[in-house]
């Protein structure tokens, strides 16, 4: 751990500048971002499906898709709460250093002090060439056996968020399609409407002519009423054929406008839980994305090995790493290693500040998160003894795709 302290090398070479995120990208997050907050401003987690419970199939498909909605919100929360207690008891360590003793508190700022010393006067002979801002080294050295981990999720999170966009905007145009066809069929049974109407109008006419020529002239109306007659069977006959048409083609629309419906809330939790994991990730690095990140950590690797053939003055950092240390463990600080790296804090009461506003930050992040996964799953149980007080045979149903929740996690 020590190696952390020392300085960069006396040879200067050539600096390299760290990749800068592309405009159109950093347009796309920041849309996200909006677009997610608008989700969670609106308290809208998960759209109702037009169902009609009477429907066996459709109503055990619709407490199938709220079954797993609740799954996803419950594992997406077990995950949080995890990482969440860990954000906690970094909080809790400051507390306990906050509240040591006068004797314990002042061995730990005479030994984070020196530490702080002897690492400035190190930092002084580095020569910078290396892209790293003391937030994204603090971070590195923080997590440096989570990097490589979190590069891999960064990266599978950010081509899940083009494949989530992708599916957004198609289930969006699909909504849009079905939408518009629906009317299309509504405005073809209102032709038909009209078109019965004008007949029916036609065929009275019609009728009272041939009783006209019937009863005034005597005329012989076998051939006109049959005609006629025909005339009428013949349209009649269409118009109940494009009516049934009509009528299968919006029930198939709606169908594909339930699974549609169905399909968006999915991939509307995916969508937000991706994003917040996303901004958390980059949140704990301080940087843009993976390609950064990546950059990031390969020059932490170099300066890294730079550091280890700098390793003079050694034996004062480590004793007062023990020192600091030895303390830490006696006044019940659990996390005690990160606080060699974050001296600085020990005694410079404005970085404290900077360190809990971070971790108050991330916490933050993780309860918007688990809080919305909260709300989908209320939303969804909600809906779900909503259906379970229609009709006992409904409950019957609710309790036994409730009971698969258990089974299933």
């Amino acid at each position: 751990m020590l190696f952390r302290l020392f300085g960069f090398g006396k040879k200067k070479k050539k600096q390299i500048t760290p990749p800068e995120e592309p405009e159109d990208l950093r347009k796309e997050r920041e849309e996200e971002s909006e677009e997610v907050d608008r989700i969670l401003k609106d308290r809208v987690y998960f759209e109702k499906e037009n169902v009609d419970l009477k429907d066996d199939n459709a109503r055990i498909t619709y407490l199938t898709h709220l079954r797993d909605a609740i799954l996803e919100g419950k594992h997406q929360c077990e995950e949080v709460k995890f990482e969440y207690g860990r954000v906690t008891s970094y909080l809790k360590d400051i507390q306990l250093i906050d509240q040591a003793e006068e004797e314990d508190h002042n061995r730990i700022c005479d030994s984070a002090r020196r530490i702080v010393d002897l690492t400035e006067m190190r930092r002084s002979i580095r020569q910078k060439r290396y892209h790293i801002s003391d937030d994204q080294r603090k971070a590195l050295d923080r997590f440096e056996d989570d990097v490589q981990h979190d590069i891999e999720r960064l990266l599978e999170f950010e081509d899940m968020q083009v494949r989530i966009r992708a599916d957004l905007r198609r289930l969006s145009g699909e909504k849009t399609f079905l939408a518009g066809e629906k009317k299309e069929i509504n405005r073809k049974q209102a032709t038909l409407r009209g078109i019965s109407k004008a007949l029916t109008v036609i065929l009275l006419l019609a009728m009272v002519s041939l009783g006209v020529l019937l009863g005034v002239w005597k005329v012989d109306i076998t051939v006109p009423f049959v005609a006629t007659a025909a005339f009428a069977f013949l349209v009649v006959a269409l118009i109940m054929t494009e009516a049934r048409k009509n009528r299968m083609e919006m029930v198939i629309a709606e169908k594909k406008e339930n699974k549609a419906v169905a399909l968006t809330n999915r991939v509307k939790i995916k969508y937000v839980n991706n994003v917040r994991a996303l901004e958390y990730l980059c949140a704990k690095y301080r940087v843009s994305g993976a390609t950064e990140l990546d950059f990031v950590n390969s020059q932490y690797q170099q300066a890294k090995r730079e550091w280890a053939r700098q390793r003079e003055g050694t034996i004062q950092i480590e004793e007062n790493h023990d020192i600091l240390i030895r303390t830490l463990k006696k006044i019940g600080v659990r996390d005690r290693e990160i606080w060699f790296s974050q001296a600085k804090a020990l005694v410079d009461p404005s970085e404290m500040v900077e360190v809990r506003h971070d971790l108050n930050t991330r916490r933050q992040k993780l309860r918007e998160q688990l809080d919305y996964n909260t709300g989908v799953m209320t939303e969804c149980l909600n809906e779900m003894d909503r259906i379970r007080l229609k009709k006992p045979e409904y409950e019957a149903d609710v309790e036994r795709i409730l009971a698969q929740v258990g089974e299933l996690k």
